[in-house]
């Protein structure tokens, strides 16, 4: 019985083994390359390191404003004033 209880609590207080693979081929590391950049942090905590030349993109601009992209903001309503019950209004 202590056999089992043992085979059971050793894979429990291991620590998990944490793969060092990230985005992209990425690599997680502390600091990273020269010739990389970091994007996303890692289950261990350490920055995802990816490689420059898979972060590259056209620059793109816009040539107008289509009109989903603009907010719409609501025109303010109108209140019409009422009359109060029992007063008389001659017009």
């Amino acid at each position: 019985m202590k056999f089992l209880f043992l085979f059971l609590v050793i894979p429990l207080a291991m620590d998990p083994v944490l793969s060092a693979e990230c985005w992209m081929d990425g690599k997680c590391r502390l600091v990273c390359k020269n010739d990389e950049d970091s994007v996303i942090r890692c289950a261990n905590r350490k920055r995802c390191c990816v490689p420059s030349r898979y972060l590259t993109v056209q620059p793109m601009t816009v040539e107008r404003m289509e009109p989903w992209t603009v907010p719409h903001t609501p025109k303010p309503v109108k209140q019409k004033t009422r009359s109060r019950p029992g007063s008389r209004h001659y017009g």
